[in-house]
């Protein structure tokens, strides 16, 4: 036993000496090829790591890039940009070595600690600006407007007078407003219809006169013919006749009886010597009584003047309104009269058919009004296609051009050969007595056209001269017409004066440096936009698009100054209120953000809405504009106003009726009662629209509110122009029904009349124009120290960082590493900047 334990207990010993050295080189061997590893995985575990500060330092820097904001575009606009100022930009990039220190919170030398010093980590921190995220891009602007507004456009248009009361008004008379427009358009229109059934009636009237014309030529030629028939029949010409067979002996007899130194002795001793010298001188005797008082030259000079009576006639036969010469003239006018009629009447066709289907959706006072002025025209439009019809019948392949050509060769023919028979009447060359040879009638071929066509050419003329007869004034309607004109140009010229202002106009060198928008040509009459269909449609139509473009118009009739800016609206009905004084106070206009505005903040002060409007560089031409769209506006609403005043519609219609009546009793049928009637009303209806906007525009320019839609005498301001015209007596005003300012309108135009982009760039155009303004604290300045494009709202911060292996000894990685593709990726981890990116906006 004892010799067994010591055995073991040998061979134990033996054993234990011999695996220690064994396990020290196994150890040995295996702790390198374990450090060179694990050295690697703790360097590349630490590079990682300061990705995740990296992310941080881009991060932060960011957020402080955003933080170096303008602040004077943030105090008047409420608006976010990097700062464009020298030294801001020189802050922004200093900040970039304070948000480096994260890695190394000693390096600035201080006495700082931190978690993983990378004091040999090379790091580079930058910025760039995001492409298009400046408040030159739309969008974005669009975007921090609609983010300012959006808590403060409850405040702007809730209010129970608020803009959204005026949108909503506007939409009540939509169908109006088209309505009074399809009627401007007809019209225009039915004038010109009028004119040309009035001249196509004029022709067809003369055609219509050809056959009487043709049957007085017949008239005339049986007359002549009867007149010759009856000469060569006459004693008188029988007389003549024989004095030419038997000429000398009635010349002798004549000379016998005459002669004073005849003997009558031997006379009487001869004839009773002689019975046959006897009854010769008996038969002297006779001819001497037949013909000593017949003169032949002046009987044939009397004769010829008498047949050239009835002959001239036919030898140039004129006729009035048509005769030989112009008949063909006034078929081929006729067509051309047809074609321009029908182009005429189709179109006033689609024209009326589209205003009743507009009057049927407007108010009842419009449509009542309307339908009783058209109703003449759509009598008219009946007949539209039974002009074609009679040009048709009379001139089917020009048959009675030919007609008439013949009708002139036949009678010119007949004439001449009745002059022939006057030639041989003259000259005795026709038997006194003996029955014509010649015709005794001529018959002109022609159609007429109210064989068929009777009923409507009556009609017709119903329509052209009305009917009436007796004493009138021919002139009554232009007389009208002329008066209306004279009051509507008078008050035209008022509102078309340039207007008179202090706001400045921006430079051309200025303005090429700003955003484009602007608009070029010559500023449209107010008269152009009038029935220009205003209606929220147009606003409808932006779809998603609309509200943004609601709280942009918002904003900037929070932040810019207009015509009626600072102009305190004069207190009414207070007779101790001294106009002069209060005209002199001025109301303080203060911004969304609390500044007042003023010339020295508002470069184009007095102006900025109207160049919001406009869009010119020139701000008398922004100020045109903005009043001529209103003022046409005005007046296609005070064109339907003369519909809804009851006491003016009638009193338009009873002067209208009055001159129609006038012109129709005179019975000239040119102008005549349905054409008058209708001429006169547009005519008046136009002049009391003309006069009450130039008053409306009056009160909007004194800040003061103009009723919507009048319907009643008390509504009206124009009291001067409009009794004047219409000789009738107008109340005093009244302010208690819903009227817009001035402001008001300009806020439903620009949401109608401009789009979202050109708003939005004219916005970003006034902002430059004030923030330079601003800077320069009113001063003078030529150049932009601001500007848009230059602004920043969003940054793409960098930050990259290149770092050593410094766990990892450098003899082991030659090593271990050296000529294996691990050595590369150390390497190009060594070498490389990684680079990590934050977007950061405001």
């Amino acid at each position: 036993m004892k010799i067994m334990k010591k055995i073991r207990k040998k061979g134990k010993k033996i054993k234990r000496i011999g695996s220690h050295g064994i396990i020290t080189v196994f150890l040995t061997l295996m702790m390198v090829p374990v450090v060179a590893i694990s050295s690697v995985m703790v360097d590349v575990a630490r590079l990682n790591l300061y990705s995740s500060q990296a992310v941080m330092a881009a991060d932060t820097y960011g957020d402080a890039v955003l933080s170096e904001f303008d602040n004077l575009l943030k105090e008047l606009y409420g608006l976010f940009s990097v700062t464009q100022n020298k030294e801001g930009l020189e802050a922004v990039n200093k900040l970039a070595d304070t948000v480096g220190y994260s890695f190394n919170p000693v390096g600035d030398g201080k006495s700082l600690s931190g978690f993983m010093p990378y004091k040999d980590a090379d790091v580079k921190i930058s910025y760039e600006k995001v492409v298009g995220a400046s408040l030159s891009n739309n969008n974005v602007l669009m975007t921090q407007i609609s983010d300012f507004m959006k808590y403060r456009i409850v405040e702007q248009v809730m209010d129970e007078n608020g803009i959204l009361s005026s949108l909503g008004e506007f939409e009540t008379v939509d169908d109006d407003m088209d309505a009074i427009k399809k009627r401007k358009e007809i019209s225009d229109k039915s004038q010109k219809a009028m004119e040309d059934i009035q001249d196509y009636y004029d022709t067809l009237k003369a055609i219509a006169a050809y056959p009487d014309y043709l049957d007085g030529l017949e008239r005339r030629f049986v007359a002549y013919s009867d007149k010759l028939e009856a000469v060569v029949k006459s004693e008188e010409y029988e007389k003549y006749t024989y004095y030419l067979e038997h000429q000398e002996e009635i010349e002798a007899a004549l000379e016998m009886f005459d002669s004073e130194e005849e003997d009558t002795d031997t006379e009487s001793s001869s004839s009773e010597d002689d019975p046959e010298d006897a009854e010769k001188v008996a038969d002297m005797a006779d001819l001497y009584d037949k013909y000593k008082d017949f003169d032949v030259d002046e009987y044939l000079d009397d004769l010829e003047i008498e047949l050239l009576v009835y002959e001239n006639p036919l030898t140039d036969p004129k006729g009035e309104p048509i005769n030989f010469d112009n008949a063909g003239e006034a078929i081929s006018a006729l067509r051309v009269q047809t074609v321009m009629l029908d182009n005429t009447l189709k179109t006033l066709k689609e024209q009326v058919r589209e205003l009743k289907e507009h009057l049927v959706d407007c108010s009842d006072d419009i449509r009542v009004g309307i339908e009783a002025e058209i109703k003449d025209l759509e009598d008219i439009l009946k007949l539209s296609d039974q002009f074609q019809e009679v040009y048709d019948l009379i001139e089917p392949t020009n048959q009675d051009k030919l007609k008439n050509e013949r009708n002139k060769s036949d009678f010119a023919y007949e004439v001449g050969e009745l002059k022939d028979i006057r030639e041989k009447i003259l000259s005795g060359e026709i038997e006194a007595g003996t029955d014509r040879t010649w015709k005794s009638k001529v018959w002109g071929q022609w159609y007429d056209f109210r064989d068929d066509k009777g009923e409507f050419y009556q009609e017709l003329q119903k329509f052209c001269e009305g009917g009436a007869s007796g004493k009138g004034d021919k002139d009554a309607g232009d007389k009208k017409i002329d008066e209306a004109k004279d009051a509507q140009e008078k008050a035209e010229e008022e509102l078309n004066k340039p207007e008179q202002t202090e706001a400045r106009n921006i430079p051309d060198g200025i303005a090429a440096q700003l955003k484009s928008g602007g608009a070029t040509g010559d500023v449209p009459g107010f008269s152009d936009y009038f029935s220009g269909g205003l209606s929220l449609k147009n606003l409808s139509a932006g779809g998603e698009h609309a509200l943004d473009k609601f709280l942009v118009t918002s904003y900037d009739f929070g932040m810019f100054s207009s015509r009626v800016t600072g102009v305190k609206a004069p207190k009414k009905n207070s007779l101790e209120t001294n106009m002069t004084e209060e005209k002199k106070d001025s109301k303080e206009d203060i911004s969304l953000t609390g500044y007042e505005m003023s010339p020295d903040i508002n470069y184009l002060y007095g102006a900025e809405l109207e160049y919001l409007l406009g869009g010119y560089n020139n701000s008398v031409s922004n100020l045109n504009k903005s009043r001529n769209i209103i003022c046409g506006v005005r007046e296609t609403m005070n064109f339907a106003a003369s519909y809804a005043i009851t006491e003016i519609n009638e009193a338009i219609c009873a002067v209208a009726d009055t001159a129609a009546t006038a012109v129709a009793a005179t019975g000239v049928g040119a102008a005549v009662a349905p054409l008058v009637r209708i001429s006169v009303s547009g005519a008046l209806r136009l002049a009391f629209a003309s006069i009450e906007t130039a008053a409306d525009w009056m009160e909007l320019k004194e800040r003061d509110k103009v009723t919507f839609m009048k319907t009643e005498m008390e509504d009206l301001n124009g009291i001067d122009g409009i009794a004047s015209l219409l000789h009738i007596d107008i109340p005093e005003s009244s302010e208690d029904k819903f009227g817009l300012t001035y402001e008001d309108y300009m806020f439903v135009l620009l949401c109608i009349f401009t789009d979202s982009n050109t708003l939005t760039s004219r916005t970003a155009n006034l902002i430059t124009l004030n923030m330079n303004q601003a800077k320069h604290k009113g001063g003078e300045w030529s150049s932009l120290d601001f500007k848009m494009q230059d602004t920043v709202t969003a940054v793409k911060a960098t930050c990259k960082v290149k770092a050593d292996f410094v766990v990892l000894p450098d003899n082991f990685a030659e090593m271990f590493y050296s000529g294996t593709s691990t050595e590369s990726q150390i390497e190009r981890l060594e070498n490389h900047y990684f680079g990590y990116s934050v977007i950061r906006g405001y």
